[in-house]
């Protein structure tokens, strides 16, 4: 089982006075894994397919599919 990764934090007192991370460019970038729940790309299929077809069932087959459905909704609307 993979371990979680922390990213590390500057503290305030990590700066040299007078000094934030904006003025140093600094740039942050934060990874993240959805390990359970529903990804915004399922839910977009979701609300789609249901608004579309009223069907529960199509809903949960068009979820699975994800963004597949969502870039193939785009393409034929």
């Amino acid at each position: 089982m993979a371990e979680k990764i922390r990213p590390e934090r500057m503290r305030p007192e990590d700066y040299a006075p007078g000094e934030s991370p904006m003025s140093r460019g600094a740039t942050y970038v934060r990874k993240e894994i959805v390990r359970n729940g529903v990804g915004f790309g399922s839910a977009l299929a979701i609300v789609i397919s249901f608004t579309t077809h009223k069907s529960i069932i199509w809903a949960i087959i068009h979820g699975f599919l994800s963004w597949l459905y969502v870039i193939y909704y785009a393409l034929t609307r």
